[in-house]
């Protein structure tokens, strides 16, 4: 068991799985018990109500009738409209009589089947708030003496007047004489419903079927938006739930109820949990000081315990600072430790050893470095001097007629001012191909014709660039290796540049006796030393540049073929020429 186990195990058993567990146990307690009893509160109170609103809509049943039943009202719908003001007059008079006699609770206001020949009566109750429309009598007319319900238009969720709306028919001949709207004030509706007093914020709103609210007994802002529950008008019966509204969270009960009119309404109470929940509160407060009791403990005992494995961290950490100032030296203490200190302190030995190899081997490339730069001076030649020096050979061979060494001198001068052109490292495949082919034309003439060069070059890669002086050392290797050692058959070398998905290749192949097993394995580029066989190290030059700039997927491989012969494989980014 590690450090971390044997710290962080016993300290989640013995503190805070207990206190998180109670603390939860307690919370999820609590919150059921206070659910369960403002479930059976609200659905009580929304019983209460939907009798209180069941009455009412009797009650307004009844008022209609007695308004159908009227004989003085039957009578005055079915007279002739007025003729002149003063009929009207009379008929204004006597209508509001019987609109007194029979309103009772509410405002009401009769509408005769010809209203368009009663101007100055309609105008007298033009305040009465809702407009009546033909659409509004034409309705009334088609439910057959049935009534439904109607409310003006009110921006926002704010409550709205309620207006019982039912044709009033002949008791002869059940033909329509006029139409009777009942006015209820929102406000005498939200006094028709029982709230508790002690819950200030407890609401109680009453729904139609469209969500639409009618009445509430707190009072609703115009542009103020409403939350009705959908439950209700989906068939159930009665719901309870919480909701989130605007960062608060409430309780929310529902109960649907028929007016009148078979059109399906609720009655929605909502009090805010923490109104509910205040009770509570002094269980919160055990909890939050056991939880605080708790935090003592661990802290207390992390005291005692942390110092245990600081210690040592301190004295590395002193160690380290001796290590700043240039002394590499060894930390021996705690080394034997099986938890994260000793790994720390033999880690810490192990950067140690690591600086000193490193420095040991940053030391071996700078001399290597020195005795590269003084041999450099040493062999550095005048480049002018050089061309200038072949010119001269050339122009006396020629005078000589001597064709084959001034053609010699002309190709090995191309081929050194190709190879000694340092203002770019780079150069294209058409390019270097040309540079291979004045190395290949001087060995040729060197060795009499004795082998012969192919190429198999796809043209659309002639003007990728590459590195320069990659593929010469390969051939250069063909040659010294493969070439000048065969004595049974015309020897054939194979240049082959082809691309293979994102990369080029370049195949350099011969058919010599190959390489021997123990020669073919120092070809594995470790070190310019394993490279160093004869002719082996342009090839590991090759190898090493190639992997500098690219990256270990790119550079050389050989092998030998069956039955005999000897192939190089160059892969090299694809890459497009700039020029």
């Amino acid at each position: 068991m590690n450090l971390f186990q044997k710290l962080l195990l016993p300290l989640m058993v013995a503190i805070f799985i207990p206190v998180v567990l109670l603390g939860y146990l307690s919370y999820e307690r609590s919150k059921m018990q206070v659910e369960d009893v403002t479930s059976a509160f609200l659905q009580d109170n929304l019983q209460h109500n939907t009798e209180k609103v069941n009455e009412f809509l009797r009650e307004l049943d009844t008022a209609g009738f007695r308004v159908i039943a009227s004989s003085k009202l039957q009578r005055m719908l079915q007279n002739p409209p007025p003729q002149d003001f003063f009929q009207e007059a009379e008929f204004i008079t006597e209508m509001k009589g019987v609109t007194e006699e029979l309103r009772g609770a509410y405002e009401l206001f009769i509408l005769p089947n010809h209203y368009e020949n009663y101007p100055n009566y309609m105008n007298s109750h033009s305040s009465f708030g809702l407009e009546l429309t033909r659409e509004h009598i034409k309705k009334s007319f088609d439910l057959g003496g049935k009534a439904y319900w109607a409310f003006e238009n009110v921006q926002g969720g704010a409550s709205k007047d309620l207006y019982y709306i039912r044709s009033i028919r002949t008791l002869t001949d059940f033909q329509n004489a006029g139409v009777m709207v009942f006015k209820i004030s929102h406000t005498w509706m939200a006094k028709q419903l029982i709230t508790p007093s002690q819950y200030p914020h407890f609401q109680l709103l009453l729904a139609d079927g469209q969500a639409n609210v009618l009445a509430s007994n707190l009072p609703i802002r115009q542009n103020e938006s409403v939350s009705v529950p959908s439950a209700p008008f989906q068939g159930q019966k009665s719901t309870f739930e919480t909701e989130e509204r605007q960062g608060r969270s409430y309780y929310v009960a529902s109960q649907a109820i028929a007016d009148s009119g078979k059109d399906l309404w609720s009655l929605i109470a909502t009090i805010p949990v923490s109104d509910l929940t205040v009770r509570i509160d002094g269980i919160k407060a055990f909890t939050f000081w056991m939880f605080v009791g708790s935090l003592f403990i661990i802290f207390v005992m992390l005291f005692f315990i942390v110092r245990q494995f600081t210690t040592p961290i301190q004295e590395v950490v002193r160690h380290m600072r001796q290590v700043q100032l240039g002394r590499l030296l060894y930390f021996t203490k705690f080394a034997t430790k099986k938890d994260e200190i000793g790994q720390m302190v033999r880690g810490f030995n192990s950067m140690i050893q690591g600086m000193e190899g490193l420095l040991q081997t940053t030391k071996e490339i700078e001399s290597e470095k020195q005795q590269l730069q003084q041999r450099m001076l040493i062999n550095q030649i005048n480049p002018h001097f050089l061309y200038n020096t072949l010119d001269s050979i050339k122009w006396k061979a020629e005078s000589a007629h001597e064709q084959t060494i001034g053609e010699m001198v002309t190709t090995l001068a191309n081929m050194l001012r190709f190879s000694m052109n340092e203002e770019n490292e780079w150069t294209t495949i058409e390019r270097e191909l040309e540079h291979v082919r004045n190395y290949i034309k001087i060995e040729l003439l060197r060795n009499n014709q004795a082998f012969q060069v192919l190429f198999d070059v796809q043209p659309s890669l002639l003007h990728l660039k590459i590195l320069k002086l990659l593929v010469q050392p390969l051939l250069e290797n063909a040659v010294r290796h493969g070439m000048n050692k065969l004595t049974e058959r015309k020897g054939k070398i194979l240049v082959t540049v082809y691309q293979e998905t994102e990369d080029l290749v370049i195949l350099v192949e011969d058919n010599g006796n190959g390489c021997e097993a123990d020669q073919l394995e120092a070809y594995k580029w470790t070190s310019p030393a394993q490279g160093a066989t004869e002719g082996g190290i342009g090839l590991y030059n090759v190898h090493r540049r190639l992997q500098l700039h690219y990256g270990r997927h790119y550079g050389v491989e050989v092998e030998n073929k069956v039955p005999h012969g000897f192939k190089a494989t160059l892969r090299h980014p694809m890459l497009e020429s700039t020029d």
